[in-house]
């Protein structure tokens, strides 16, 4: 295992893995996040040429997604204590924490731990009381563990806090592209058996039934389901929440090149499919203008507050595998 650290406007510090089998990524400690991650040799997540566009584009590029993961209404009560978030520009939620004042949108501190076996890159942050209208305070830990023997890492998530109750649900936005011009040739698989009702205002509100198009329990390509998508849902694309059957969640992306599986103990999976035709230069090569990445984010679901509620004295705990095979 080999990794070395530059630095970006000086606080920026971007950390270099190599596995010396496979992989390699750049993690960066603003928005505690991945840049780049590659397979032998070649991107696996859309990465932007400038790293600018990565520190502060809208569209939340491989980073850590908190406190909230997902779109929480913007007014409610949290153990009986009224609480007021700052929305979106025209919406009636606040997203992943608050748009450009998350902690996706902070610098991290961190440490570094070798062992004969693994290489651990922490990153730690403590947000403010109230910050965006969230309550309470929350002390947020994210461990990236780096196998030496294997072309696999593990995300973990830990939270505590010191104040009565916090709300917290973290994910990671990497979008995932295996060297294709788009995701249409991938296929996907997940043992989901149920979906969220997600109203016109982009909220979530209760469970249903997996329908056809979003069905992935077997193995199956992207076109054909994002072409029925596209032309039938009001989002536009595939901007939707599932509930695993049982825990682990599992999830498999694959193409002709490369297989990866995730591994995961969140209670639910969020999937977008990038449709924005946002003006952003990749280095990945012949990027399409639509369905340029697919995002994965194992989270906890937002409905069951029993779950996305920490008080004093708990700790927020969850892991995301990611295991990468290459096909012959």
């Amino acid at each position: 295992m080999k990794y070395n650290i530059t630095k970006y406007k000086d606080e920026i510090s971007l950390i270099h893995i190599d596995n010396e089998k496979n992989l390699k990524a750049t993690l960066v400690t603003f928005g505690a996040g991945v840049y780049e991650l590659s397979f032998n040799g070649k991107p696996v997540i859309l990465t932007l040429k400038n790293l600018d566009d990565y520190l502060y584009s809208s569209q939340y590029f491989g980073k850590t997604l908190g406190g909230v993961a997902g779109r929480l209404k913007k007014d409610g009560y949290i153990d009986g204590t009224e609480y007021h978030l700052t929305p979106e520009p025209g919406q009636n939620f606040a997203l992943h924490g608050g748009m450009f004042k998350s902690i996706s949108y902070k610098n991290w501190d961190y440490k570094i731990k070798e062992t004969n076996k693994k290489l651990d890159v922490t990153f730690n942050i403590t947000t403010r009381l109230n910050d965006c209208g969230y309550p309470g305070k929350l002390r947020i830990y994210v461990t990236y563990s780096f196998l030496k023997d294997k072309d696999e890492f593990k995300i973990l998530f830990k939270a505590t806090t010191p104040s009565e109750a916090a709300f917290i649900n973290l994910s990671n936005h990497m979008y995932f592209n295996f060297n294709s011009s788009d995701i249409s040739d991938h296929y996907l698989k997940m043992n989901t058996n149920k979906v969220a009702i997600t109203e016109p205002n982009l909220l979530i509100t209760g469970l249903k039934d997996i329908t056809d198009e979003l069905n992935f329990q077997k193995s199956n390509k992207l076109n054909k389901r994002l072409e029925y998508i596209e032309k039938h849902d009001f989002k536009g694309t595939i901007d939707d929440t599932f509930t695993f059957s049982e825990l682990p969640g599992k999830i498999t992306l694959s193409n002709k090149e490369l297989k990866m599986d995730i591994i995961t103990d969140c209670s639910s999976l969020n999937i977008y499919v990038d449709n924005s035709k946002s003006p952003v230069e990749f280095k990945n090569e012949n990027i399409g203008p639509i369905r340029r990445g697919i995002a994965l984010e194992p989270q906890r679901f937002l409905l069951n507050k029993d779950e996305i509620i920490l008080h004093k004295g708990e700790t927020y705990k969850n892991y995301i595998t990611y295991k990468f095979k290459g096909r012959e």
